[in-house]
């Protein structure tokens, strides 16, 4: 039995109940139907009064419990609500998450990662990012967040990640015996400390805007995920990227908004550009013959950044098209076929 509330929180709770009724036409809604999803919010009264005990509201979204019947006076923010551009999802694929409404912080954690919140221009979202190893069927976006009274709680949406099915190519790679150094596991260490100490770090601010780009036209040779043989050895491993074949010295340009935070050689991707785009998402460009954008630059969906070449670790002139979210690598061509729903 819970004692009786004062005055003030039987006005905060009333009113919660009120806007949660908004939350079951929104908070399940994703563009892509699917199951509605559930919210728990642990409501603060403000302080200031006399006792001010916690109301905790709990339940799906479609019948949220609710104990008391006065009338608010006042017309609250819309409740913390939870859209998600798709909720069938691909590995190695994304979804952008979006929270609406009364939140001023907060993470989502999907198969065991944290993804925080990112401000945006009308919400707080976050891209999750799918592993090509992560488990195939349901799974929960489960969101904590905090409203701008200091109230906490909780907005979960079941998705299902659909199995992909990788190529493998029959071709072996074969390299002279000067390239084939670059697969030194030394080398191959190196660069991947490099990359994740790049793709590890996260902007809290929002820095693409609109629809993805290719950053070049041309035919694909090769897909993310590919496993691939070298020097004669078994097919392994999953390409980290799109291969896309261009003529040497083709403009690359960039895939969206954002900040240059890499342009550098590196062993295997060769002279490499890395934009970031706020929030934990980054692009990456590599095997190109020369740079046209420097670390600190601001760029724009199409901006030049570079001349694609074959440096590196490669047998011809292409573009490596890579996509990063929190760490995990993903297929850039989802972004730009709209087959993650955005």
């Amino acid at each position: 039995m819970r004692s009786a509330a004062p005055p003030r929180a039987v006005l905060a709770f009333v009113a919660l109940i009120g806007v949660l009724a908004l939350a079951t036409a929104f908070v399940g809604c994703t563009g892509s139907g699917g199951t509605s999803a559930t919210v728990s919010v642990q409501l603060v009264t403000p302080v200031g009064g006399a006792a001010s005990p916690t109301v905790l509201v709990s339940g799906s979204t479609g019948s949220p419990s609710a104990s008391a019947t006065p009338t608010p006076t006042s017309t609250p923010a819309p409740p913390p609500s939870l859209v998600l551009s798709t909720i069938q999802v691909y590995q190695a694929g994304a979804i952008l998450a979006s929270v609406v409404g009364d939140v001023t912080s907060g993470s989502i954690n999907f198969i065991g990662r944290n993804y925080p919140l990112t401000k945006g221009s009308q919400s707080m979202y976050a891209f999750i990012g799918v592993d090509a190893a992560d488990p195939v069927g349901p799974e929960d976006v489960k969101v904590l967040f905090t409203t701008s009274n200091g109230s906490t709680g909780t907005l979960t949406q079941s998705v299902t990640v659909l199995q992909t099915t990788w190529d493998v190519d029959v071709d072996n790679l074969t390299f002279d015996p000067e390239t084939a150094k670059l697969l030194d596991p030394k080398l191959v260490n190196a660069e991947e400390a490099t990359l994740n100490a790049v793709y590890g770090k996260i902007t809290p601010e929002k820095l693409w805007s609109g629809a993805w780009e290719m950053p070049v036209q041309g035919p694909i040779t090769a897909h993310f995920g590919e496993q691939r043989s070298y020097q004669g050895g078994p097919p392994t491993g999953h390409h980290s990227g799109t291969d896309i074949g261009v003529d040497a010295g083709t403009p690359v340009h960039a895939a969206n908004s954002g900040r240059v935070v890499l342009a550098q050689m590196l062993s295997e991707r060769g002279n490499m550009v890395i934009i970031d785009h706020g929030g934990g998402l980054f692009s990456g460009y590599a095997h190109m013959s020369e740079f046209k954008v420097k670390v600190g630059d601001m760029v724009h969906t199409g901006d030049v950044i570079g001349l694609a070449g074959s440096t590196g670790l490669a047998t011809g002139p292409h573009v490596h098209w890579e996509m990063s979210s929190d760490g995990v690598l993903l297929d850039a061509l989802r972004f730009s076929d709209g087959s993650n729903g955005f």
